[in-house]
């Protein structure tokens, strides 16, 4: 039986681990964009590409289509050793236009928390989910690093460089068959990258239509299981998407990386 109080703690906590996974790995993972029924018979490597790339030209300078921002609804099935009862799904929305804008909101049944960062601004809401920072003299001079995959969209062809593909066979999921991919750096590219960028996997469970229903991400220390919803791109998302509430807590960059991190830590 899972202890409750545990959930609530765990729940507050998915708001950091995927705050730092979108920002350590640039959270290789999702779009919920109709893959054509050509590819439904396409190649492992072809078909995961179809799924990452229109997520991951947001985050290239300059991006090759016309979208600039998305927006994604999910629930989450896993985090870390805890696997939520499936009546209990917390719900987790993201807002992302990079290269400096990211909104993060966690619904439970008894809390609604958020995390936002823009541009140089932070805010958590309700202020006091987060420990009472202990800010250097230099906190006004930390500044959040972008967004942003080093290279142009159009540079994204070298993807099946980077990427190894492994087809897992079929799964069942909501009684549908699914194709399972897993999604890694390959291993000689690994080589030449520090940990934290390198040792990480996405498993896509991929529907008949060619959408992702569901994501799994795992890194050295940190696990993520998400059931996909909706996903929408566009060009801009409202202003009033990024308005902190009432409740909200601004935090400098430095206050709010290592908040975050003490969450991640184990502060449940």
């Amino acid at each position: 039986m899972i202890n409750q109080s545990h959930i609530a703690l765990d729940c507050r906590s998915i708001l950091a681990r995927c705050y730092l996974l979108l920002t350590l790995t640039t959270f290789f993972a999702l779009s919920t964009i109709a893959i054509p029924s050509s590819l439904h018979a396409a190649t492992p490597q072809e078909q995961a590409e179809a799924i990452l790339l229109p997520f991951l030209d947001l985050l290239t300078s300059p991006p090759s289509g016309d979208a600039r921002a998305c927006t994604l609804q999910c629930r989450v099935e896993s985090l870390g050793d805890t696997r939520f009862p499936d009546g209990q799904l917390p719900q987790l929305e993201f807002a992302f236009h990079p290269p400096g804008k990211l909104l993060l909101k966690l619904r439970t049944s008894d809390s609604d928390l958020a995390a936002c960062r823009d541009g140089q601004k932070a805010w958590v809401a309700p202020g006091s989910v987060l420990p009472s920072p202990d800010s250097g003299s230099n906190a006004t001079e930390q500044t959040f690093p972008p967004m942003q995959l080093p290279f142009s969209g159009k540079q994204l062809a070298i993807l099946p460089v980077l990427l190894e593909v492994l087809d897992k066979g079929t799964a069942p999921l909501d009684s549908a068959a699914c194709r399972v991919l897993d999604v890694r750096t390959r291993p000689e590219i690994s080589r030449l990258l520090p940990p934290e960028a390198a040792s990480w996997s996405v498993r896509l469970w991929i529907s008949e239509e060619g959408k992702p229903l569901r994501a799994g991400l795992r890194l050295p220390k940190n696990s993520l299981v998400l059931r996909i919803d909706n996903m929408n791109f566009t060009k801009e998302l409202p202003a009033s998407v990024w308005t902190p509430p009432s409740n909200a807590k601004f935090l400098s960059p430095k206050d709010f990386e290592k908040a975050t991190s003490q969450f991640l830590q184990g502060a449940r």
